[in-house]
């Protein structure tokens, strides 16, 4: 673990724990189970920065004294979809072929996100394997193991913010119905995997901008939701029985000063007909130069262009004001990119995104880049060793080593390591 890890961990964990409740004398027979349980705490736009003591988080650092939190990496890009594809199938995205903001050629439209995956994820490989499994919006799941209305591997979306997932989290636990596409299921069991999905720091994150003093009260808001699921499992009397892995998709920083316009023109200038499109976009007949963006990166597409003109581009695009890095298609290779990008990728500088005006609010969030790949990761409770952080985890790294908490075979084409150094036997 870094300098940088071992800083962050020290400060939550010198935060104040928060009392939580004491079990229960009896455990519900929905609860009995012998096989041990796996809660995953998936928080969307969770960066490492977020741990830097802005905020109090006491159920979160009742986790860390349990076990251990040390920062892992993402991937490229570090958007939402690709980013969960990877945790789920344990494989980068030039394997899952997960991508995102790019302009699709053969059908002549800008793509933006999706849960498509070449490859299978953990609920496809588990189920099998006889892991029943709960998932309270982890939709990255949805329709890949777990469903609708499904009491071996189901899947709820309530919507809403982090209490709607936790209500519906504590609901399988206890054997409650919950809603599942309009349907009341009650499972016969709980659940030997539990993931909680919860999209606020993201979506705040976004509308206010990653360091806005709202924020605050968005991971005071989540730390109190983990703190409601942590009381429901010492009720249920499973906390001893209990591995909790909580972390986040990605990080993110801010923006506030746009660049379309002078991407256009330099672009221009090296000869090209450039044009900017968003989503569903479709560029004009005569655009053969094609820019989408993707927060703090942006897919350039060279419509016909042969080597001497991508290195035009290149060099063009490298002297812009707010580009910060210019990725060919083999930087992108190396970088294990998914491959439907274009000829060219831009990482941006913070403050800049890929728009042609500022944002609302003045300032907004932005992920994409290596700059939002840094996440905390959090391992705590029954087979994790308390205070043995893993060496240099990363997202396709979290496959491999939940399957192996749970004794079963990972994703077929997982390619991440077990953590071995933070489990117990």
């Amino acid at each position: 673990m870094s300098a940088t890890s071992l800083s962050r961990r020290g400060v939550l964990a010198g935060a104040v724990a928060g009392a939580l409740a004491s079990p229960l004398a009896t455990v519900p027979a929905h609860a009995a189970r012998t096989r041990s349980l796996l809660i995953f705490v998936a928080l969307d736009g969770f960066g490492i920065d977020y741990l830097d003591g802005r905020a109090p988080m006491p159920h979160l650092t009742s986790l860390v004294r349990a076990g251990s939190l040390t920062t892992s990496t993402g991937v490229m890009a570090s958007i939402t979809n690709q980013s969960w594809t990877a945790v789920s199938c344990g494989a980068h995205p030039d394997r899952t072929r997960n991508a995102a903001y790019y302009y699709d050629e053969a059908a002549g439209i800008a793509r933006g996100q999706s849960r498509d995956s070449a490859v299978e994820g953990l609920a496809q490989a588990w189920r099998p394997q006889g892991i029943r499994i709960g998932s309270a919006q982890w939709f990255i799941l949805q329709d890949k193991g777990t469903s609708y209305g499904d009491p071996d591997g189901l899947y709820t979306q309530p919507g809403g913010r982090i209490g709607a997932r936790v209500d519906d989290a504590i609901a399988m636990l206890t054997g409650r119905p919950v809603d599942s596409g309009g349907t009341a299921v009650t499972l016969t069991r709980r659940p030997d995997f539990l993931a909680v999905y919860s999209s606020d720091l993201d979506g705040d994150g976004h509308a206010f901008g990653p360091d806005d003093p709202r924020m605050l009260d968005t991971l005071r808001e989540t730390d109190a939701g983990i703190g409601r699921l942590i009381r429901t499992v010492k009720d249920l009397g499973l906390y001893g029985r209990t591995t909790w892995v909580v972390t986040g998709d990605h990080g993110m920083t801010g923006w506030k000063t746009p660049m379309a316009a002078q991407a256009v023109a330099a672009l221009a200038t090296a000869g090209f007909t450039p044009e900017v499109i968003v989503s569903g976009g479709r560029p004009a007949p005569e655009t053969d130069a094609v820019l989408v963006s993707g927060g703090s990166i942006a897919s350039v597409h060279l419509l016909g262009a042969g080597t001497a003109a991508i290195e035009r581009a290149r060099a063009a695009l490298a002297d812009t004001e707010g580009v910060a890095a210019v990725f060919t298609k083999a930087d992108q290779a190396a970088l294990r990119m998914a491959p439907q990008y274009g000829e060219l990728v831009l990482e941006l500088a913070a403050p800049y995104a890929l728009s042609f005006t500022p944002p609302a609010e003045g300032f907004d969030g932005r992920h994409g880049s290596r700059a939002e790949t840094a996440v905390p990761l959090i391992l705590a409770g029954h087979r994790i060793r308390r205070g043995r952080a893993p060496r240099d985890p990363r997202h396709v790294d979290l496959a491999a080593t939940m399957s192996a908490i749970l004794g079963v075979a990972p994703p077929a084409q997982s390619e991440g390591r077990v953590l071995r150094e933070s489990l117990l036997p």
